[in-house]
């Protein structure tokens, strides 16, 4: 069993920041690959979506389920939700991958990483404190810095993408589309 987190913030508000491009992002995944639809569950406050995904190289059992979660508590709670689905179906952190959005890549950057640093990221610091380990796997997209210095970086990722952002964004989506099969594979 696998589990791909998006993370982002709940509500109509966010729902084009650039702390949400990974809400975006799963959800043509889960489209695009025809896994299933996200349904909201109210016991858990969260949208989820299970699927069967063929795994490469083939084996004799030939699919693996996935979770697909997007915690709908805002960003830096999200954990709660991370944690909760790994115990209730004792998913290893080795079969993580939280997609999240990074301001220290530069423009046009995608990366997978396993158990690397966790930077300024209190929402990641937090799932590794809960899980015990940061050996989980991550897909981290660009976002950018803030053109001035003084500006909040807490205020800019909860600002809307430009036009031009989301269509460099869209222009990555086979790159991330590989670097999930590449998590799935492991």
């Amino acid at each position: 069993m696998k589990l791909i987190v998006g993370l982002g913030n709940p509500g109509d508000k966010y729902q084009k920041t650039r702390h949400n491009i990974w809400f975006v992002i799963i959800d043509q995944y889960v489209n695009s690959n025809s896994i299933g639809s996200f349904s909201y569950d109210n016991k858990y406050g969260w949208e989820i979506c299970v699927g069967e995904i063929p795994l490469n190289p083939p084996s004799k059992r030939g699919t693996e389920k996935v979770y697909f979660l997007k915690p709908m508590e805002y960003m830096n709670r999200s954990w709660q939700a991370v944690q909760k689905l790994m115990n209730f179906y004792k998913i290893e952190a080795k079969d993580l991958l939280v997609l999240h959005d990074d301001i220290d890549l530069w423009t046009g950057v995608v990366k997978l990483k396993f158990g690397w640093g966790l930077a300024w990221h209190n929402w990641l610091k937090d799932i590794a404190e809960k899980l015990g380990t940061k050996d989980f796997y991550r897909v981290r997209i660009w976002v950018d810095r803030p053109n001035h210095p003084a500006q909040d970086v807490a205020d800019y990722v909860l600002w809307n993408l430009r036009k031009e952002e989301i269509e460099r964004i869209q222009d990555k989506y086979l790159e991330i589309e590989w670097l999930i099969g590449e998590f799935l594979s492991n």
